[in-house]
């Protein structure tokens, strides 16, 4: 028999291909049913904002729970991240605060007397269902993506065909003022009130348009159509002419309007298919599977919440997101809640929407000169804390004079600083790290070139400074880690790109000289003279070791123990507890390998009562909410949550001082993990997989082509799968591979895995849906 010439190259060539399929790595999941084992469920109406159903575009915003008012209404709290009162330029909670909107009322005309909601984080949607004493209410609700709308379908059975909805309209009032209010507490200022709102139709379109005092105003729009099956769809949506066009305009009830009428003329069809395309895209960009079923929901539902408070160029996430409630805090808080707010979205390769952050910074950067003394402006920049939306003035005082006793509150900008370096590092953009992040950073922390003082003992000393949100000590532990982190990173890119800078010199001297942290029986202390005495949750005397990794275990191993009393310590003194308080305790735990420790305190920091009964008072506060968002003192803050989000990836994978660490803080209960296409700091996509508590396989693409350094718990020879380009060297327990930008290898020890698949760890019927409100079992 012969073989042509053309049968032989078709058999070669399925040969190869099928024997690149079995050496590429593969995302398994069928991510439909997979995020369904995760989605939010509710068998009784939620209760309040805390326990209820949200969906969000990064813009526009709803969330759904039980009227306070009329108990038997399913109310829609409809929030716009840029509502915002901005009477005055200085940051203020009252004169410059988040304002309410209003609500969608859904009325039925019987008694509820059955619920069933799910929030579908697949399609980011919430579905419902209501029993009445006279038929059923069917209902979906999503915020599609690429509109600026709301959009409500509902079917009926029985009687609550007639059923109604009605929006109710709320006072522009400060958020603050509305919270403190609601608390009995006593107001220390005069809050003059903005005139009221005025309902009027339009087209045939409700609107009701809100006027501020200082000449602007919003718009909420609605509309209800009965299709032709007899279901009905409601559109809804606000209009913020000033939030949009950046400057003062009234007029923003046409563009509502205007809103509405082109949204009845798409079909929801086609909104909805724009909406999931994004959604899915945006899940697909990474995937993470523990063995700890409440865990892996947590991260998915932080994920959900986080597409939903942003998309692309939109507004940086306050402390509500895109809803609303009444809160103390209604600015945009950057001493640790904005931080932590972006913790994981580089690591969970979604750079696109972490950049809303950096391009704020990028607009403002004459605000940020503007900020420091004039004495200072020609070569410091800085901000305090807080500001207001699309901002970032707040003038902060400085002093060069060594004896100062008048608080330095300066950290704000080196920490944002620091993680816009990141941010880049993970994506590998030269010409931005010359043009825009180098000249700022170099401005932030030439702030502390210009306070620091060489002592009689020849080191420079930081004066008297803040330490977040402990108080003022000299040599404050914050401060010398921030510095010492910047004057290195300033070093680290004058070498990358070239740049002979006059400051060189002047860095390195100062990190020769710089004073050390002070540190007594506990570990590091606050500063000097002040140790870490009283329980609190701002872990910034840790700073050095996380999120700033310059002091590690594996720079400073003799400074092991003392580091780990520190973080000890840190959690003894029990008391000022949240979330992030425990989440960090497990971020730095995880910086110092401690896996156990670190699921430790994770778990403490979603706490939460027991799912199935009516529990007797917990013995402590529980920190985590139903549909985990989370409160203190009812006032919401989005960013503790994500937090804990940001402690799970810290467990997975690490990259600092050039090296990317593979599972560096498994606990040991945790014998099968996976992850696939977690963003590194030099532009890498690392995939892995660990069974049996030893990694079997991981997978490295370069994105940018810099040097690529790994660390993992390899045993024996390590084999390579790779192009013949591709060349690997190992040192000190290191991997190192030449990657170009665009290659890729994959890394094993002993036999070849008889393939190279990521997959979700399997998953009990009774350990799924763990958030929402459940009264039964499944």
């Amino acid at each position: 028999m012969k073989i042509t010439t053309t049968i032989l190259c078709f058999l070669i060539t399925n040969i190869l291909c099928s024997a690149q399929k079995q050496t590429a790595v593969q995302l398994n999941v069928h991510w439909q049913s997979y995020l369904a084992q995760h989605d939010l469920v509710w068998d009784k109406m939620p209760a309040d904002y805390f326990e209820g159903a949200f969906v969000g575009n990064g813009l526009l915003g709803t969330i759904l729970f039980k009227d306070d008012i009329d108990t038997n209404a399913l109310r829609f709290e409809i929030g716009r991240t840029d509502v915002f009162d901005h009477r005055t330029k200085e940051p203020s909670a009252y004169e410059t605060s988040r304002l309410p909107i209003g609500q969608l009322l859904l009325k039925p005309v019987g008694k509820i007397i059955k619920t069933s909601i799910c929030t579908d984080l697949w399609n980011a949607e919430i579905r419902g269902e209501l029993t009445t004493t006279e038929g059923t209410l069917s209902f979906r609700c999503f915020t599609p993506s690429e509109e600026e709308l709301i959009v409500v379908n509902m079917t009926t059975t029985g009687n609550e065909k007639t059923v109604k909805f009605q929006f109710r309209p709320q006072l522009a009032q400060s958020a603050r003022y509305i919270a403190k209010r609601a608390m009995g507490l006593e107001l220390n200022v005069k809050y003059e009130q903005n005139p009221p709102f005025r309902t009027e139709i339009m087209d045939a379109i409700e609107v009701v348009t809100q006027p501020l005092l200082m000449g602007d105003d919003y718009a909420t729009a609605w509309s209800e159509k009965t299709n032709a099956d007899n279901s009905r769809t409601v559109l809804v949506t606000v209009a913020n002419r000033w939030g949009k066009y950046r400057k003062a305009a009234s007029g923003s009830a046409m563009d509502a309007v205007a809103t509405i009428k082109a949204g009845l003329q798409k079909k929801v069809s086609d909104m909805e298919k724009a909406h999931r395309n994004w959604w899915h895209n945006y899940y697909s960009a990474s995937f993470i599977s523990i063995p700890d079923a409440r865990l892996e929901s947590f991260y998915w539902i932080q994920l959900y919440k986080l597409g939903s408070a942003t998309h692309p160029n939109r507004p940086v996430i306050d402390l509500l997101g895109p809803w609303f409630k009444p809160t103390s805090w209604p600015l945009v808080w950057m001493n640790l809640n904005v931080q932590l707010t972006y913790f994981v979205f580089g690591t969970a390769n979604h750079a696109d929407l972490e950049d809303n952050l950096y391009q704020l910074i990028d607009r403002h950067k004459d605000q940020l000169i503007a900020n420091v003394p004039a004495a200072f402006q020609a070569d410091c920049a800085g901000v305090r804390n807080p500001v207001n939306y699309d901002d970032m003035y707040n003038p902060l005082f400085l002093s060069d004079d060594k004896n100062n006793d008048k608080e330095l509150n300066i950290i704000v900008l080196p920490w944002l600083m620091q993680m816009y370096y990141v941010h880049n590092s993970r994506i590998g953009d030269d010409v931005r790290l010359r043009n825009a992040i180098y000249p700022l950073m170099r401005r932030a922390f030439n702030v502390y070139l210009r306070i620091l003082y060489k002592g009689d003992d020849g080191l420079y000393h930081i004066p008297y400074t803040y330490s977040d949100e402990y108080g003022n000590a000299k040599e404050t532990s914050l401060n010398i880690a921030l510095a010492r982190w910047g004057f290195k990173t300033l070093i680290s890119i004058a070498e990358r790109l070239k740049i002979d800078d006059p400051l060189l010199p002047r860095w390195k001297e100062t990190l020769a000289k710089m004073q050390d942290y002070n540190t007594d029986e506990n570990g590091i202390m606050i500063g000097k003279d002040v140790p870490f005495a009283k329980p609190h949750r701002h872990y910034s005397h840790l700073f050095a070791i996380f999120p700033l990794y310059d002091m590690t275990i594996e720079n400073e191993p003799n400074r092991i123990p003392m580091m780990q009393k520190s973080v000890q310590h840190f959690t003894d003194l029990d008391g000022d507890n949240c979330i992030y308080k425990f989440s960090g305790a497990s971020s730095l735990w995880s910086a110092l390998g401690e896996g156990d420790k670190a699921l430790k305190w994770l778990n403490r920091s979603l706490e939460l009562l027991p799912r199935f009964a009516e529990p007797p008072a917990p013995k402590r506060t529980p920190t985590a909410t139903p549909n985990t968002f989370y409160s203190e003192r009812e006032n919401p803050t989005f960013e503790s949550p994500i937090s804990a989000a940001r402690s799970i990836l810290d467990m997975l994978i690490q990259s600092w001082g050039g090296v990317i660490r593979v599972f560096p803080a498994i606990p040991s209960t945790w014998q099968n993990t996976e992850f696939f296409n977690l963003r590194t700091e030099g532009g890498f996509l690392v995939s892995a997989v660990s069974k049996n508590s030893k990694t079997e396989f991981i997978k490295i693409q370069s994105l940018a082509g810099d040097p690529c350094l790994i660390k993992a718990d390899f045993m024996g020879e390590i084999k390579l799968i790779a192009s013949k380009t591709v060349k690997m060297k190992q040192h000190d327990g290191v991997v190192e591979l030449n990657l170009k930008k665009g290659e890729e290898a994959i890394l094993y020890t002993g036999e070849k895995p008889k393939d190279f698949i990521i997959s979700s760890l399997p998953m009990k019927v009774e350990d799924m849906n763990n958030w929402g409100v459940r009264t039964k079992k499944p």
